[in-house]
């Protein structure tokens, strides 16, 4: 088995933390965080994966926000499902275009000039490795888009574990 420790934790830590990585940048490109988090159970997952796709996810909605006019807003939204939890980032950014909404998951796809197309990819396999999924919604152009993460609240690595 491949990866790293288990541990059972609030998924709330590990998204301020997640923000609190990307807060300077928050401030510098005059994006405004909205939490909206509601209790949910802690979650068995490996925190350095569970970072990595925050992390990204965050810094791409920045990213959108400050390349879209208007409004510059990135909300995280914590919910709980029956046996998963569900991180959602909203931004009001700019937005994706039907056609790259299952694109901007494939390795080397990117909109931005200075991306690799690395993020999403990786992130999405790892979300995949905790036993979850990473998937991108949109309106379309100029209408922001949400990503949600949802893991389970069980690793899949725990059962084998004993």
């Amino acid at each position: 088995r491949r990866g790293g420790l288990i541990e059972t934790l609030d998924v709330r830590v590990l998204v301020e933390d997640s923000l609190q990585m990307n807060e300077g940048a928050f401030s510098r490109h005059g994006v405004t965080i909205i939490r909206d988090y509601r209790d949910v159970p802690p979650i068995e997952v490996d925190k350095h994966k569970v970072l990595q796709i925050l992390v990204n996810v965050i810094r791409n909605a920045k990213y959108a926000c400050h390349e879209g006019t208007g409004e510059k807003t990135v909300t995280v939204r914590i919910r709980a499902s029956e046996d998963s939890v569900l991180v959602s980032v909203i931004d009001t950014g700019v937005g994706i275009a039907r056609e790259n909404l299952e694109r901007i998951f494939s390795h080397g796809f990117t909109t931005r000039a200075d991306g690799h197309g690395f993020g999403l990819h990786s992130s999405a396999l790892a979300a995949k490795a905790l036993g979850g999924t990473l998937l991108a919604e949109s309106a379309g152009p100029g209408h922001g888009a949400t990503f949600t993460l949802t893991l389970p609240l069980r690793s899949p690595d725990s059962s084998d574990a004993g």
